[in-house]
């Protein structure tokens, strides 16, 4: 009899953890991988792009699968040899409906943001530190899945706003507050 409790108990426990154990992926890192982990420690990972100060890896020995659905590559983002961010093309309109779905499951309704003149829809969730973003880049036909640890993606955008400052307002055209100016200016 005790044994059969036991069992039963540590049946539970198991079906417990493998309930929580995606969650809780995103609450350590990515696909088994922590944020914060030094590129050093992954040797199969492969560079493929590099932009600023901002190295992109990819691992072309693993498949993956996320939320139930084949994705067919990942790239990994790292700063200062630091990952902070994942990123998913994504193919076909059918499996980004199926990523927005499990996800919305898991993690509730997103918060949507439109931006029509660049054609750009954007699904926001969160899940503790980590920000999932689903993006439609209707003008491009391109999608694509990003997940981001949020205390770094923070400290790595004001590190490349104070390294990259926005450009200057343009001093041409003029507006006409500052064609009347210039007006006054030479004599008009």
């Amino acid at each position: 009899m005790k044994r059969s409790k036991l069992l039963v108990y540590i049946s539970v426990f198991l079906i417990g953890c493998i309930g929580v154990a995606p969650a809780a992926d995103l609450q350590d890192g990515f696909l088994g991988i922590q944020w914060g982990t030094d590129i050093t420690d992954l040797p199969d990972f492969v560079k493929v792009a590099e932009k600023h100060d901002v190295i992109y890896y990819g691992n072309p020995k693993k498949t993956y699968t996320l939320f139930d659905v084949d994705v067919p590559y990942v790239t990994y983002a790292f700063y200062s040899a630091k990952f902070f961010a994942a990123y998913v093309d994504i193919a076909s309109i059918e499996v980004f409906g199926e990523l927005k779905s499990h996800i919305s499951r898991k993690y509730g309704p997103p918060r949507t943001t439109l931006n029509f003149n660049e054609g750009q829809k954007i699904y926001n969730w969160k899940y503790q530190d980590t920000k999932i973003k689903l993006k439609l880049f209707e003008n491009e036909n391109k999608m694509k899945l990003g997940f981001y640890y949020a205390p770094l993606t923070r400290k790595i955008n004001k590190e490349l706003r104070e390294a990259f400052p926005p450009p200057r307002k343009p001093v041409f055209p003029l507006d006409e507050r500052r064609m009347g100016d210039a007006m006054e200016v030479f004599g008009f």
